[in-house]
């Protein structure tokens, strides 16, 4: 990792790290089989998946993942793409500001199995107005890593690397 990434990006590391572990353990997309938790769709299961409308990625009774519609190939064998994450419950922002959805852009090298966030942000959704607005957001670049099997990258990886 650069000197500069370690210095001038903790915040967006640390931010994008707990956002996903926060899914991973409170909304986990591998729910164990007695419980009441349902995977809307299984990436796996499909064929090549379309781009022009949301995917479900794991559903439970305090968060929905998805897979946003519009990710894309880009140059070589990266694709780009975005996570979704509605909570039932608000949240709180870095900046102490309450929010109910969660996004990161990122993307993936299919054929080296890794890929990188550049992007997150934190939006509050007002039901009874129907606004939505950015409470905070981050635009910096993690650093590449792996994609594990059963995690949330790697059920994104089952949809758009086919």
């Amino acid at each position: 990792m650069s000197t500069c990434l370690s210095k001038c990006k903790p915040l967006f590391q640390f931010s994008v790290a707990c956002v996903l572990l926060m899914l991973a353990c409170g909304a986990d997309a591998k729910p164990p089989p007695e419980s009441n938790i349902s995977k809307a769709a299984d990436p796996r299961g499909a064929k090549k998946a379309s781009n022009n409308s949301d995917i479900v990625l794991s559903k439970n009774a305090e968060t929905t993942l998805y897979l946003l519609a519009g990710w894309a190939k880009a140059e070589g064998p990266t694709t780009w793409y975005t996570v979704s994450a509605h909570f039932n419950k608000d949240q709180i922002a870095p900046e102490g500001k309450p929010f109910n959805l969660f996004s990161a852009s990122g993307a993936m090298d299919c054929k080296e199995n890794s890929f990188f966030y550049y992007r997150t942000s934190y939006l509050f959704f007002d039901a009874k107005t129907g606004s939505l607005n950015e409470v905070y957001f981050e635009k910096n670049k993690s650093k590449s890593m792996p994609i594990d099997s059963g995690s949330i990258e790697g059920d994104v990886k089952n949809t758009i690397c086919k």
